[in-house]
C-alpha cells in the first residue's frame, strides 16, 4: 500500500475536486490536497465482490471515526467493521461540515492547520458498492434480506401510525420529492461487508469564509496570456501567446481549428443523454405506481375475505404486503435517487455558470459531462424487480396466506422458488437433468491412447477403460465381503486387490502406498508404480498422512456382486477417465500452496473463540471414517456462533443399502444441515450442506456450505464463479440462485461438478473450481484430482450426518 499525492493539473485531481465542490454545495474550500490510495489487494477484493453491482461515491469524515479506524490504518487495510454485524454508515451526496468537531490530528502539527490558521478537514473518498439497497427505519434491526446488498436508512418512519402496514399516505410521504431542493441531495446506506467499500483518496482541505475571486487579466501587458480561444480537440483554453509561440504554434496542435472563448461558452447546452435517462426513470416510476395500486387493491380484497374467516391470519397478509411495498419503495427510492442526483448536478452546473469565469465554467462543464456520462451509463438492476413482482395474493382453503402462482411468501422465506426442472424419463431411458449434468459425456469418453510417458493407462489397457466407460455394471446389493484373494472389479473394468484403509498410524500409511501400487498394477503399469515407466521420477519417500480413521481391528471392505447391466440405467460418462491417479502425498504438495484454507487452523481458531468444549457424544460419535481428532476439526468447521450443534448418523454404507436410492430415503426427511463424509482409498473428504436435500433436480443451498478434505487438511469454500445454463438470476426478492447443492432422482452433488455421488457409488466424480474453489486453475488436473485423487472414483464408504442446532 502507498499514498500518491496527485498533481493539481491531473485529470484525476480535477475530477475529485469537482466531486468535493458538488458535495460542499458552494461552501468555499481552499488548500485542497488529494492523495490516491494505492492498494492492489483491496482493489481486487472490491472488484470481485462488486462485479455488476451499483457503486456510489461516499465521503467519510476522518474526525468522526473511532480509534479502530484511523486514517493511516484505513489506507493500509481498509475500514474495520463492528464485530456485532451492525455494519457501517456511509453518506452519499452532500458533505456536512461540522467546524465544532476537533481534528483527529494534533492541532500543533502542520497537517492539522493551514498557514492561515484555518482548521483542516480530512475526508476519505470511497467507492461503495451498494448494489440493491433495502429500506429500513433508522432504529430498526439491521437485517438484510436475501437478494439485497445493503441497507438504506429512511429519513422518515416507514409505518408512522404503527398499524403494521405502510399506507398510501405513508408511502407518498417517504418517496415524495415535491418542493424538495435538488441541492439537498443526501442519502445514507449501511454496509455490512467490508469488501464492498474501497477507500480511494484522502482529501485535505480548508473551509474558507470568503471565496477567492478569479483574477481578471485586465492589464494590457498581460493580453498575450489571456485565454481568448478554445481548442475543442484538446478541450483546453488557448492564449494568444500559446497560439503564436507556445503549444499551438507548431506540431499537430497548430492544425486544430480554434473557436472563441465566448462561442465555446455558449455552446454548452442541455445534455440529451440526461433527458433520455430521466424519461426512462419516469417510465419506471409510472410502472411502480401501477404496481402499487394493484397491490393495494389486491390487499383490500384479500383483507376483507380474511377478516371474515379468522382475524389472526391478518398479520401474515400485512407482512407480505409490507414486504412487497418495501421492495417497491426500495426500487422507487433508487430511481428517485438517480433522478435527484441528475437534478442536483444540473442545478449545480447552472450555479457554476453564474459564478465562474468562462474558463472556469468550461472546465466545470467538462467535469459535469464526465460525471453525468458515468451516471447515465449505469444499468439499474431494479427494472427486473418490477417484472417479477406481482399482486398475486389469494386465500387457499382457510386462513393460510399464499400466492396465486404457488411461490413462497417473500416476507417469510426470503428465497422464493421460481420454476422447476423436468426430470421425466425420455424414450432413451435417461432424463433431461442427467443429460445437462453430463453435457460433456461425449468428450469425456473420447481418449487419446498414444505413447505418453506420464500416462498411467497403457495402450493395452486403454480399450478396457473405454469399454468400462460405455457400459458400467449395475450392482446388486448383498451383505457379503471379499477377501484379498477375490479381486474387486474397478471403474476401469480391471481387477485389483484393495488393501485395508481403516487402520491408523504407520500401518495406514503403508496401506495407502499399497493401494496406489495395486491400482497402478491393475492398470497395466506394474507393481513399481510410476517408477516402472521410462523417464518417470522415483516416488518420494513415504510420509505420514493426515486423517483419522479408527484403530484396532480392520474390517474388510464392502463388496457388491455384479449383475447383468441394464443399459437404460447407466448414466453417461461424466468426465475423462483417462487421466492418471494422483497419490495423496503428491496432492498434499499442491494443497500446501493453499494454507489459508487449512481445516486445522480454522478449527483451532474457533476452539479458542469458544469458552465451552462440546461433549464427545456431539462430535460424530461412532464414525467409521474419521477418528476423534479429525472429527473435532470437522465439527468446528460447521458455521455456528455460540449454540453447540449435535450430530447424528442418518446414513452409512455399513448399515444401509449401498445405493443412491437408499441414501435418499434416509435423508429425505431430514430438515437440518447435513455433513457428507466419504472415503475413497487413501482420501477422506466430503461436504457440508446447509439446506435439506430435495432430490427434485433443483439447485439451492447457502454459501456457508463447503467441501473439505481431511487428507489434505483443507476447507474448500463456496465461490460460485463458474456458471452454466441453469445458473443465473431468479425473480422475486431472492436475487441470484446459488449452485451450492444439486440433487435429483439418481444423483446427489455439491456445486455444478465439484462433487457428485450416483448409482451404487462406483462411478462418482469430482472436479472443484466450478462452484467451490481454493485457487486451482479451472479444468486443471489438480482441480479434478484434488478431493479423491482422480476425477472418477469409487466411494468405499459414505456417511451422512445431520447437524442439529
Amino acid at each position: 500500500m502507498r499514498l500518491v499525492l496527485l498533481d493539481k493539473n491531473s485529470d484525476t485531481y480535477k475530477e475529485v475536486c469537482y466531486d468535493l465542490k458538488l458535495g460542499l454545495q458552494g461552501h468555499p474550500a481552499s488548500d485542497i490536497h488529494i492523495w490516491q490510495i494505492d492498494n492492489p489487494q483491496a482493489n481486487v477484493a472490491f472488484d470481485r465482490r462488486t462485479a455488476n453491482m451499483l457503486s456510489l461515491q461516499c465521503w467519510t469524515d476522518c474526525g468522526a471515526l473511532d480509534s479502530s479506524n484511523q486514517m493511516d490504518d484505513i489506507c493500509r487495510r481498509g475500514f474495520v467493521f463492528p464485530t456485532n454485524g451492525a455494519g457501517m454508515h456511509f453518506n452519499h451526496g452532500n458533505i456536512k461540515l461540522d467546524d465544532s468537531v476537533e481534528s483527529f490530528m494534533d492541532e500543533q502539527t502542520p497537517e492539522a492547520t493551514s498557514g492561515s490558521g484555518k482548521q483542516q478537514h480530512f475526508y476519505i473518498f470511497s467507492e461503495v458498492g451498494v448494489g440493491r439497497p433495502y429500506i429500513i427505519d433508522s432504529g430498526a434491526e439491521r437485517r438484510k434480506p436475501v437478494g439485497y446488498d445493503s441497507l438504506y436508512l429512511s429519513k422518515k418512519v416507514l409505518d408512522d401510525d404503527g398499524d403494521g402496514v405502510i399506507s398510501a399516505e405513508e408511502y407518498e410521504a417517504i418517496v415524495g420529492m415535491e418542493g424538495k431542493d435538488p441541492s439537498s441531495y443526501e442519502h445514507e446506506f449501511v454496509i455490512t461487508d467490508p469488501t464492498q467499500v474501497l477507500p480511494k483518496y484522502v482529501v485535505r482541505f480548508a473551509a474558507d469564509l470568503d471565496p477567492d475571486e478569479d483574477e481578471e487579466m485586465s492589464d494590457p501587458l498581460k493580453v498575450y496570456d489571456r485565454h481568448d480561444f478554445f481548442d475543442p480537440v484538446l478541450y483546453r483554453p488557448v492564449s494568444l501567446r500559446d497560439k503564436m509561440i507556445g503549444s499551438h504554434s507548431m506540431g499537430e496542435a497548430a492544425n486544430h481549428k480554434l473557436v472563441s472563448m465566448s462561442d465555446a461558452y455558449n455552446a454548452a447546452k442541455e445534455d440529451p443523454i440526461i433527458a433520455q435517462k430521466k424519461k426512462g426513470i419516469m417510465d419506471e416510476l409510472n410502472k411502480i405506481d401501477d404496481k402499487m395500486r394493484a397491490i393495494n387493491l389486491n390487499f383490500a380484497t384479500v383483507e376483507e375475505r380474511l377478516y371474515n374467516i379468522l382475524k389472526e391470519s391478518l398479520a401474515t397478509l400485512k407482512d407480505e404486503v409490507n414486504c412487497k411495498t418495501k421492495i417497491l419503495l426500495s426500487t422507487e427510492l433508487e430511481f428517485r435517487r438517480q433522478l435527484e442526483q441528475l437534478d442536483n448536478a444540473e442545478q449545480w452546473l447552472e450555479r457554476e455558470r453564474t459564478e465562474l469565469s468562462q474558463t472556469g465554467f468550461l472546465e466545470a462543464w467538462r467535469q459535469h459531462t464526465n460525471m453525468t456520462s458515468k451516471m447515465c451509463s449505469e444499468v439499474s438492476a431494479e427494472t427486473s424487480v418490477l417484472n417479477n413482482l406481482e399482486a398475486n395474493l389469494a386465500i387457499e382453503g382457510g386462513v393460510r396466506i399464499v400466492t396465486e402462482n404457488g411461490e413462497p411468501l417473500m416476507s417469510t422465506s426470503g428465497m422464493p422458488k421460481v420454476g422447476g426442472f423436468d426430470v421425466v424419463t425420455n424414450n432413451n431411458g435417461t432424463t433431461e437433468l442427467r443429460q445437462q449434468l453430463f453435457a460433456d459425456a461425449t468428450a469425456g469418453a473420447t481418449m487419446t491412447t498414444g505413447s505418453t510417458k506420464k500416462d498411467l493407462v497403457s495402450n493395452l489397457s486403454a480399450d478396457k477403460v473405454s469399454a468400462a466407460a460405455q457400459a458400467t455394471s449395475v450392482l446388486n446389493i448383498a451383505g457379503t465381503h471379499s477377501s484379498a484373494s477375490n479381486p474387486i472389479p474397478t471403474i476401469s473394468g480391471m481387477a485389483y486387490n484393495p488393501p485395508n484403509f481403516l487402520a491408523s498410524g504407520d500401518g495406514k500409511m503403508m496401506d495407502n502406498d499399497a493401494w496406489t501400487q495395486s491400482l497402478q498394477k491393475s492398470m497395466g503399469v506394474g507393481g513399481d508404480g510410476l517408477s516402472g515407466l521410462p523417464g518417470s521420477p522415483a516416488p518420494p519417500p513415504p510420509a505420514k498422512m493426515m486423517g483419522g480413521g479408527i484403530s484396532g481391528q480392520t474390517p474388510a471392505l464392502y463388496t457388491p456382486q455384479i449383475q447383468i447391466p441394464n443399459p437404460n440405467l447407466v448414466p453417461p460418462n461424466p468426465v475423462n477417465m483417462s487421466k492418471s491417479y494422483v497419490p495423496a502425498r503428491q496432492m498434499a504438495q499442491v494443497a500446501s500452496h493453499f494454507s489459508q484454507f487449512s481445516l486445522s487452523a480454522l478449527a483451532e481458531r474457533k476452539m479458542r473463540q469458544l469458552s465451552v468444549a462440546p461433549n464427545d457424544q456431539m462430535v460424530f460419535r461412532g464414525s467409521a471414517i474419521v477418528g476423534p481428532t479429525d472429527a473435532k476439526k470437522l465439527y468446528y468447521s460447521i458455521p455456528f456462533i455460540s449454540t453447540l450443534p449435535t450430530t447424528s448418523l442418518c446414513y452409512s454404507t455399513r448399515m444401509h443399502e449401498r445405493s443412491i436410492k437408499a441414501l435418499q430415503r434416509s435423508v429425505l426427511n431430514v430438515m437440518a444441515p447435513t455433513m457428507v463424509v466419504i472415503r475413497s482409498g487413501e482420501y477422506i473428504f466430503g461436504g457440508y450442506a446447509t439446506d435439506p436435500w430435495r432430490f427434485d433436480g433443483g439447485r439451492g443451498g447457502n454459501p456457508k456450505g463447503f467441501l473439505f478434505s481431511i487428507t489434505l487438511d483443507c476447507k474448500i469454500p463456496y465461490q460460485g464463479r463458474q456458471k452454466d445454463s441453469q445458473s443465473g438470476v431468479l425473480g422475486g426478492t431472492s436475487g441470484r440462485r446459488h449452485d451450492c447443492m444439486w440433487s435429483g432422482p439418481d444423483f446427489m452433488g455439491f456445486g455444478i461438478k465439484d462433487l457428485c455421488l450416483r448409482g451404487d457409488f462406483r462411478m462418482c466424480s469430482s472436479e472443484i473450481e466450478h462452484s467451490y474453489s481454493v485457487g486451482c486453475e479451472v479444468k486443471s488436473q489438480e482441480a479434478k484430482c484434488f478431493l479423491a485423487g482422480s476425477p472418477i472414483f469409487v466411494a468405499d464408504e459414505i456417511e451422512v450426518w445431520s447437524i442439529q442446532n
